[in-house]
């Protein structure tokens, strides 16, 4: 199964945001150096939590990025559907007309008990915001 860190990266650059907000916007190059990554990368993050009316961008020489609304606003469930697949888990792709039962019905038999672990998922997450993150760090 594959893994993703961007829902950790897009939690910690929200974190930085937080952390500076009513300071001015923080460019994407002091962004990158707290996650340890390249600026490009977190422009492109960037562009995706802005889409999700999650950060605004401002322009110009000392412009960058900065929270469109309040951090306690702003839950792990925003950030996750911003920049991760709705669904957890994919299925391989089977066969309902296949002799073999497991082929024929293992979508079937998955499909209530995945469904309920990604609702738990979304539902943990919703419970923190990035208020609570950025806090949580002295």
């Amino acid at each position: 199964m594959l893994s993703s860190s961007r829902f950790i990266v897009a939690v910690h650059a929200m974190s930085v945001l937080a952390r500076f907000q009513g300071k001015g916007p923080v460019c994407s190059a002091a962004v990158a150096e707290s996650v340890h990554t390249n600026p490009v990368v977190i422009r492109r993050l960037m562009g995706e939590l802005e889409r999700a009316h999650l950060v605004k961008s401002v322009a110009g020489r000392a412009g960058g990025f900065e929270l469109s609304k309040d951090p306690a606003g702003i839950t792990l469930a925003d950030v996750y559907f911003a920049v991760e697949d709705e669904n957890v888990f994919r299925m391989h792709k089977t066969d309902p007309r296949s002799c073999c039962p497991v082929a024929a019905q293992l979508g079937k038999v998955l499909s209530g008990p995945l469904r309920a672990a990604e609702c738990a998922l979304h539902s943990s997450l919703a419970r923190t915001s990035i208020r609570d993150v950025a806090l949580a760090i002295v």
